[in-house]
């Protein structure tokens, strides 16, 4: 699904640490049960912690599902999601961050 929309999949995954919380912003959980994991996490900030597709003003609910259970389908309707909700998170960041030019 990546590669089709030009976007070459090159990730790295980790766990979250507690030092997340100072170090980021923002902090993108896909479902509620991963919210409500972060929002407990030990020296969590949850002012810090938003659901992904709260980001997307058109969604029709509020979690990301895992793909893996939706079969080839299940990747292309998450990747829709993620765009939208991507779309609508840059349109938030736009629209509070400084921005500043370098030469």
């Amino acid at each position: 699904t990546g590669m089709a929309r030009g976007c070459p999949m090159r990730m790295r995954a980790r766990q979250v640490r507690t030092s997340d919380f100072q170090e980021f912003d923002l902090i993108l959980a896909m479902d509620r049960q991963n919210l409500r994991d972060l929002h407990r996490w030990p020296g969590a900030d949850p002012n810090k912690v938003r659901l992904m597709r709260s980001f997307d003003p058109n969604a029709d609910g509020d979690e990301v599902p895992d793909p893996y259970y939706g079969g080839p389908d299940g990747f292309e309707a998450v990747a829709n999601m993620l765009e939208a909700a991507c779309d609508g998170l840059l349109d938030d960041l736009l629209g509070t961050a400084t921005i500043v030019e370098c030469n």
